[in-house]
């Protein structure tokens, strides 16, 4: 029989993950926030607690495994939820590693990666300026990131209650991200790498095919690779890449389904929610390839009605039910075309004709 998944998290990616659940007739139950929008009010199993010991032991008492939308959950509560037996895929020693930069960094350093050049920040850190600070833990879509002009700019951060790490500012050509997904048994297969297209740290864009030059895609899902089977990572892992001079250096990972991977939905073999569910529920892996190049454009701002819009071709368009805000993804459009270039160009249309203003 099928395992019970738990999902903790209600957001978007809870959002697509139930309607993968739905396709495979998995019985998917998800414990969210009181705050959280996406999943709240669409699907039947929905409990509402926080992120304590004793909200998701409660949560996890009726289903058979745990998975993940965020890196949100404390670390000392998933391990004490693991040595009460609870199954958690991806395990704790993975969250633990993937919600901390400073860990990522060490990680990486172990499997001789190259990455940018970094340290903990404290009163007695010097560093080369100009350079980039971020939050050790937390912090994604911008928030959490500091670009650092002058000394005097990191005087408040090396006081500050949260951890901070400093990082070279590197002239990145492009930035890459290879999806990879692991079964419990081991196996592991990545999707062909896409270009992502980041605006003040939040990505705006994702395109397939990524177009680098030389053999830069067999790199990043042979690097991608080594650090899930390193992790010992279940399920959807993100690796996410800049590339300076033809050299790829490893940024961070995710160690759930991400945002770079929303276009496998229309254009891959398998999308990203399928296989992680699949994984996490020990059914088969299914096949990564991409059928067709496509882009996806995310939605952030005020919408118009939905009523007013007027679908253009070969788009699709996914809507998050969230209330909008700065800096916030409130949906996104995928297009497929003969291109990536030219599925970003009606992505852009429909995206004009949904957000407020354009």
């Amino acid at each position: 029989m099928t395992p019970r998944i738990g999902v903790i998290g209600g957001g978007q990616l809870a959002r697509m993950l139930f309607s993968a659940a739905l396709d495979l007739d998995i019985e998917v139950s998800f414990l969210v926030r009181q705050t959280d929008e996406g999943i709240l009010g669409r699907a039947a199993n929905v409990v509402v607690g926080d992120l304590s010991f004793e909200s998701i032991a409660q949560f996890a008492s009726g289903v058979d495994v745990l998975t993940f939308e965020h890196e949100l959950t404390p670390v000392t509560t998933l391990h004490a939820l693991e040595e009460r037996g609870v199954c958690l895929r991806p395990s704790a020693k993975t969250m633990e590693v993937a919600a901390n930069k400073l860990a990522q960094r060490e990680l990486f350093g172990r499997l001789k990666l190259p990455i940018p050049r970094f340290a903990k920040l404290n009163r007695d850190t010097v560093f080369d300026l100009p350079c980039i600070a971020k939050t050790i833990s937390g912090g994604y879509d911008g928030r959490g990131v500091r670009w650092i002009n002058e000394a005097t700019e990191l005087e408040p951060l090396a006081d500050d209650s949260v951890e901070w790490l400093v990082e070279e500012l590197l002239e990145v050509e492009g930035e890459l991200a290879v999806l990879t997904v692991s079964s419990a048994d081991g196996d592991i297969t990545t999707y062909p790498p896409v270009r992502t297209i980041q605006r003040e740290g939040i990505c705006v864009e994702v395109q397939w095919p990524a177009t680098m030059t030389g053999d830069i895609d067999e790199r990043a899902q042979a690097t991608a690779t080594a650090i899930a089977r390193e992790l010992g990572a279940v399920g959807v892992l993100a690796v996410e890449f800049f590339v300076v001079g033809g050299k790829l250096y490893v940024n961070e990972i995710a160690p759930r389904v991400h945002n770079s991977g929303h276009l496998t939905i229309e254009a891959a073999s398998t999308s990203q929610f399928e296989n992680h569910l699949r994984a996490v529920a020990g059914l088969p892996l299914g096949p990564t390839n991409f059928n067709t190049p496509a882009t996806m454009v995310n939605l952030i701002g005020p919408l118009n009605p939905i009523a007013d819009y007027q679908a253009v071709p070969d788009t699709r368009l996914h809507l998050y039910g969230k209330t909008p805000r700065a800096g916030r993804k409130v949906g996104h459009v995928t297009a497929t075309a003969t291109s990536a270039a030219a599925a970003s160009q009606l992505a852009h249309r429909a995206r004009d004709r949904i957000v407020s203003g354009g």
